[in-house]
């Protein structure tokens, strides 16, 4: 490592529709910005707000087709954000008050019956984000989130009761759905198909969504990369059994809509254009998942064809000039070698030879190492080699180990134009003393501990990328710990690396031999 380091400084039918949260807390300002509050404005210039809804674009809100009028088949025509008390003038300042355009209820709804239960209102004017105020995005996983849900509203806080004017939370856990068969009694009529895989059912023991919230949201808060916390609407309020302690909801599975939405709204609902806008979003004191400050000048993609799509497929490091260290399991598919290397996507290198370790089995995660030998050099003056830590003589690494991902950020083309593109992430988990060694003894795939609750798909792992130092200057230099496994799932749970000091007398057996070629350096 010596030698690297010296080259390093040199180089409302149904009664039991729902329509408020019972044995809930109170919510507070800036808490559930997207919460719509729906109304029904009347002759004497009277508000009553029936329903509730999620703001999700400037211009419409989501909530249940049964909503769509009352039980006069009256719609409603006005829609109230950024209000958590609608009976004071507490949060009058920080409220929108918006004329409806238009309602549009799912085709497939019927009244008579328990499906399809969403309709989305377009509003006659577009919604100003504000710290009360602001959009959510909608849970598009076909699986639920594994921790508990929140419901919120305005409806009534028990069976019989009168409606809450402050906004309400229920905290709720899912329950299965042949559970949920056995407390909700309905008619074949209203449900000839039982419950269907686009309901779920939710409950909290003593609390509930109740009269008044139907609608509404249930959902979860998520973190995005640098720590915004974004809402995640995951449901909407349907129906359920009377409010009481115990009692259960079921409500409309948003991401089996998300097709139907995107259609009716005009626009990509995804998690990245969702999170794109995040002057409205509260950011959290830390996390340990954010946007590297630069580039690694040592992170080169493989590309298996003529195009670029595959750069950020697997990621492989620069360790010598005309060599780079990546995951077995990387070059080892159907596909065979990868034929370039590239930075950035401008310049594509061709690969000469691929070496896997001898003692990589297919489709085991240890041993998951191979070097990727590149027809040029590359330039020094450009990209310097990182080196590599030898735990038998260097000890244990000298900073927390920092794993590479990438994901989409928002790059400012001019003052009104934006798109997202990739940028690497940088991911420094828990303590380096919460890593420890996974599975069988003498394995070399090391554990960290990063528990984070993230939004999906907006982080992804760099598989066969380094796991390096946290440099506390630029001019330090880099060194690689280990590879990104396969074995981590996602940013923010546990991370694996395949060390790589078992395997540094193989990879310098290889490089080292191969000194006398001639050097042809890359532009």
């Amino acid at each position: 490592m010596d030698d690297c380091v010296q080259r390093f400084y040199s180089e409302p039918e149904n009664k039991y529709i729902k329509t408020g949260v019972h044995g809930g807390s109170r919510v507070y300002r800036g808490e559930f910005q997207h919460m719509v509050a729906i109304g029904w404005i009347q002759p004497n210039g009277k508000i009553y707000y029936l329903c509730g809804g999620s703001l999700i674009t400037k211009d419409f809100v989501l909530t249940a087709a049964h909503c769509a009028v009352d039980e006069f088949n009256i719609a409603p025509n006005t829609i109230r954000i950024g209000d958590t008390d609608l009976g004071s003038e507490e949060d009058d300042e920080y409220a929108q008050e918006v004329e409806i355009r238009r309602i549009t209820v799912h085709p497939q709804y019927r009244g008579s019956r328990k499906y399809y239960d969403l309709a989305l209102i377009q509003l006659a004017e577009s919604i100003k984000y504000s710290g009360a105020v602001c959009r959510a995005c909608l849970w598009q996983e076909p699986s639920l989130p594994p921790e508990r849900m929140d419901a919120i509203g305005f409806g009534s806080t028990g069976f019989g009761e009168g409606r809450s004017p402050t906004l309400m939370r229920a905290e709720l856990d899912t329950i299965e759905l042949s559970s949920c068969a056995s407390k909700i009694v309905t008619s074949r009529r209203q449900m000839p198909n039982g419950f269907r895989d686009d309901q779920f059912c939710a409950g909290g023991g003593d609390m509930d969504t109740c009269e008044g919230d139907s609608g509404g949201p249930i959902g979860v808060k998520r973190l995005t990369v640098g720590g915004f916390v974004v809402p995640l609407v995951v449901g909407i309020v349907s129906f359920g059994t009377p409010c009481t302690a115990g009692s259960t909801g079921v409500y409309t599975k948003i991401s089996s809509y998300i097709d139907w939405i995107e259609r009716e709204v005009n626009q990509t609902l995804s998690y990245g254009e969702c999170s794109k806008d995040l002057s409205c979003l509260r950011l959290q004191n830390s996390t340990t998942v954010n946007f590297a400050k630069d580039n690694p000048l040592q992170r080169f993609g493989l590309i298996w064809d003529d195009t670029v799509l595959s750069l950020y497929e697997c990621g492989a490091t620069l360790i010598d000039y005309q060599y780079l260290l990546t995951s077995a399991s990387c070059v080892t598919t159907n596909r065979g070698d990868p034929s370039y290397v590239s930075y950035d996507g401008k310049e594509r290198i061709a690969v000469q030879d691929v070496y896997v370790s001898p003692k990589y089995v297919q489709g085991r995660p240890e041993n998951d190492v191979a070097l990727v030998k590149i027809a040029k050099f590359t330039n020094p003056k450009v990209h310097s080699p990182s080196c590599l830590w030898n735990r038998r003589k260097d000890g244990e690494w000298s900073t927390d180990p920092v794993f590479s991902a990438y994901g989409l950020s928002k790059e400012f083309l001019s003052e009104y134009l934006s798109e997202l593109v990739n940028r690497t992430i940088s991911i420094i988990p828990k303590d380096r003393k919460d890593c420890q060694a996974d599975g069988l003894r003498g394995s070399d795939l090391i554990r960290c501990h990063n528990e984070v609750n993230m939004v999906p798909r907006l982080c992804s792992l760099d598989y066969g990328a380094p796991v390096t130092n946290d440099k506390y200057k630029l001019e330090d230099p880099n060194y690689i710990y280990g590879v990104v496994s396969s074995l981590s799932k996602d940013c923010g749970s546990s991370l694996v690396m395949t060390d790589v000091t078992p395997h540094i007398d193989w990879i310098e057996a290889i490089i080292i031999n191969r000194r006398h070629e001639a050097l042809i350096f890359t532009d």
